[in-house]
């Protein structure tokens, strides 16, 4: 909403809702004054700094940003300090990088060395130090070499901290390239279990050092998709387009939509657009299951040389052969109409855009408050979109204090 608004110059409105402390508008105004010169920069920061003062990491991590990227690292560093030394992770991550940035590797190595139990901080502290001198001490501080959690989405899991990959990236950039092959070799498969990130790794390790008969001698049952990537990408770097098409168009034949992806992608990087339509629209007919992955990266490609129109069209047969979620089409649509500069129109909106005034209010969905309020934006009612979020939070707070009582 704060994006719209600003989008249709309701500047007023948001200024006014920012000195009244909102966070959301206080940020759009500053990101557009950030880029007007020095003045400019002031205004955003006199807008930031009072979120930043209360120590609230998001306005902290934006105004330190900020002030990063016009290189007044200095500034920077006094934002993150207070944060990183009461703990915060983030804070401490983002100071480190401004202090390696500076070439003060002792003090990255003094502020997460002691903190490299922590995954993160001794994955920063890897990537920021190794190499610097300090190898052997960064050594003795990293947690030992442990195999994670099997269950991929198992945030919860009280399995170990997997380890493999930091050791072996911390191995990679000391120059001990074949140690690290060697110890991600050994933990891609660990009692009958293959570890996908591990795989990965190992793929990505060999194609950066050009190690084109290991990726070619990868395992098929541990991770070759991930080898397959990694090669052709190591024969498009060496300009051997044709050798790279055909690795990937091999795979592709066979039915796996990974692989096609991967080759309509190389074939649109080097002008071969109509032969990556061809693939993905293969693809999109046999892959089976949930192509929207596919839909969306062949309308890219036809919006990228100017064929909005056959996009649109071939969207419109392929939910006609398939069937499938309207709304999906129509946010298909629109979302190829707005990346090619042309204004959506109502048979392209999504579904809760094309109903009436009356049914969005009505229709007690979040989607729909939403919509509703996009419309009366784009209308020059930016206080009445206003009011009527704001009469559905409260409505949403009553029900939470009824539930609470």
């Amino acid at each position: 909403m704060v994006a719209l608004l600003h989008e249709h110059g309701h500047h007023d409105v948001l200024r006014q809702a920012a000195s009244g402390g909102d966070w959301f508008c206080a940020r759009r105004l500053a990101e557009a004054a950030s880029g007007a010169g020095p003045d400019g920069r002031a205004t955003a920061l006199a807008l930031l700094e009072p979120f930043a003062a209360t120590g609230w990491w998001p306005a902290v991590d934006t105004v330190a940003g900020l002030l990063a990227e016009w290189e007044r690292d200095d500034e920077a560093v006094v934002v993150l300090r207070p944060l990183a030394d009461s703990g915060h992770r983030y804070a401490l991550r983002d100071l480190a990088r401004l202090l390696a940035r500076q070439g003060h590797v002792d003090q990255v190595v003094a502020l997460l060395g002691p903190r490299a139990a922590d995954l993160t901080l001794a994955e920063e502290l890897v990537e920021l130090a190794a190499g610097h001198g300090r190898d052997a001490e960064i050594a003795a501080l990293l947690p030992d070499v442990g195999t994670g959690a099997t269950d991929q989405f198992g945030f919860w899991s009280s399995d170990a901290v997997d380890t493999v990959p930091l050791h072996a990236r911390f191995l990679e950039l000391q120059g001990r390239t074949d140690e690290a092959i060697d110890l991600l070799g050994r933990h891609v498969r660990v009692e009958g279990v293959v570890y996908a990130d591990h795989a990965e790794q190992l793929a990505r390790l060999l194609g950066r050092h050009g190690r084109e008969a290991e990726l070619r001698a990868f395992p098929t049952d541990e991770g070759e998709e991930y080898a397959l990537a990694a090669l052709a990408e190591l024969l498009e770097e060496q300009d051997r387009i044709p050798e790279a098409v055909a690795l990937l168009g091999r795979s592709a034949g066979t039915g796996n939509p990974h692989a096609a992806f991967g080759l309509a992608e190389l074939l649109a990087r080097h002008g071969r657009h109509d032969e990556a339509v061809e693939v993905l629209s293969t693809v999109a007919e046999t892959a089976g299951g949930d192509s929207d992955w596919i839909l969306h990266l062949l309308c890219r490609i036809l919006v990228d040389v100017g064929r909005a129109d056959d996009a649109l069209t071939y969207i419109g047969d392929y939910f006609t052969r398939h069937g499938g979620n309207h709304q999906e089409e129509a946010f298909m649509k629109a979302a190829v109409l707005r990346s090619s500069g042309r204004a959506v129109d109502a048979e392209a909106e999504p579904g809760e855009l094309a109903r009436s005034d009356e049914e969005l209010r009505r229709s007690g969905t979040v989607d729909g408050a939403i919509a509703l309020a996009e419309r009366l934006v784009r209308r020059g009612e930016p206080q009445q979109a206003i009011a009527h979020l704001r009469d559905r939070l409260d409505g949403v707070n009553v029900v939470r204090g009824q539930n609470l009582r």
